[in-house]
């Protein structure tokens, strides 16, 4: 059985709660990334923060990224899941959700991983090859 820990992109990229949407917005131009997650000062899981959602709660609204804080615009409460947790399950959370960007994290919560809805899709096609042989 496929889990949280098999598809999680290890080690992503975060910020911190003190970060300004310009900040985040540079951090995943860097990267080419389009979600991070945002750790407070014990890198404890905060919120998680998308490209849509500068889109939609900064630039459709006229705020300026360089003093909107991350924080006026996160996803919160956050979705996290732990590694051990089955796929299926975390489908199931973004199913129920909505968030297509879920936090994997240890005990402490502390940010392990991530897993987002392109990772899942990734593994679609060997699935349905896997039911087409099946039946």
């Amino acid at each position: 059985m496929l889990r949280a820990s098999d598809i999680m992109v290890p080690n992503p990229i975060c910020v911190k709660v003190d970060a300004t949407v310009y900040d985040a917005i540079k951090v995943m131009e860097r990267y080419n990334i389009a979600s991070l997650i945002v750790v407070d000062e014990n890198d404890v899981v905060f919120g998680v923060v998308t490209a849509k959602d500068i889109v939609i709660k900064v630039f459709a609204k006229g705020l300026d990224p360089k003093s909107t804080k991350i924080t006026q615009i996160l996803s919160r409460p956050v979705t996290v899941v732990e590694p051990n947790t089955p796929l299926k399950d975390v489908i199931n959370l973004m199913i129920g959700t909505g968030h297509g960007h879920i936090p994997v994290v240890n005990n402490a919560g502390r940010v392990m991983g991530i897993v987002t809805i392109d990772d899942v899709l990734k593994y679609v096609p060997e699935l349905l090859e896997y039911i087409e042989i099946k039946s």
